[in-house]
């Protein structure tokens, strides 16, 4: 997880960041009932901090990096999103040490259970898209 800006941001262009200094800026985070707002609130836990006053909450993370683009936001967005759309939406990963656990990731599948060939197909693209992601990769 990163804290991630638009790069017209003011803080796009700074080296260094701790979280404090971002406490007043505006914010838009994922819906309060989606499970990183939990990560997030964790984060700022872990540095002594209360919650930013000045969120914007989306369901959509289109909506999210929309916001984000402008260059009046700032968000928390997991590897996996900037992966794919950082250059596109010209969003930037501000230099932000965040006290965070990734976010856990399983296959779950039922014991003596035939996968189906589409199923068995879903799950070795999945890993194969996420390998480069895993820690250590």
């Amino acid at each position: 997880m990163f804290v991630v800006a638009g790069m017209q941001n003011r803080w796009a262009s700074r080296r260094k960041i701790h979280l404090a200094e971002l406490i007043g800026e505006p914010w838009c985070l994922p819906s309060l009932e989606s499970y990183p707002w939990s990560l997030i609130a964790d984060a700022f836990r872990a540095d002594d901090l209360d919650l930013p006053r000045s969120i914007v909450t989306a369901r959509s993370i289109l909506v999210q990096n929309g916001l984000l683009a402008t260059g009046g936001f700032l968000s928390i967005l997991p590897r996996t999103v900037l992966h794919f759309c950082k250059e596109s939406l010209s969003l930037k990963i501000l230099p932000v040490e965040l006290p965070m656990q990734p976010y856990p990731v399983g296959i779950v599948t039922l014991r003596n259970r035939t996968l189906s060939p589409l199923a068995q197909l879903f799950i070795a693209r999945t890993c194969e898209i996420a390998k480069p992601f895993a820690s250590g990769a």
